[in-house]
């Protein structure tokens, strides 16, 4: 059976949702409904290098931001876009790809996050 793009992005959206933690942002925050704005204004790869940020003990300081990003790279990765399946592995294939790469690939995180942001609770 051959899925719509939309119909994998949805798919894809919603097994991503169950994540726990998904989306939380610091002290309670909302880390997804910004995520799509921060693509926009700063680049997919800066988002990205955002999300997997850590703190001296080696723990994500965004926790919620990075497992966005997973997402991000494992529904890349179920579109043939990417090889990435994490997002530490996401952003170095992005800074080391072609701009052809860096423009699919944030397009198609774009539209993945309009599905995954209705689904989040």
């Amino acid at each position: 059976m051959k899925q719509t793009l939309a119909q994998q992005r949805a798919a894809n959206a919603l097994v991503a949702a169950r994540v726990d933690g998904m989306g939380h942002g610091q002290d309670g925050g909302n880390a997804l409904s910004g995520f799509p704005m921060l693509i926009k204004i700063d680049g997919l790869l800066a988002a990205c290098a955002f999300a997997v940020e850590r703190k001296s003990k080696n723990e994500r300081k965004q926790r919620g931001a990075c497992l966005i990003v997973d997402a991000i790279a494992t529904h890349l990765q179920s579109l043939s876009i990417v090889d990435a399946k994490t997002a530490d592995d996401l952003v170095e294939e992005l800074a080391l790809g072609d701009s052809a790469l860096l423009r699919r690939s944030t397009a198609e995180a774009l539209a993945f996050l309009n599905y995954l942001k209705r689904f989040v609770p």
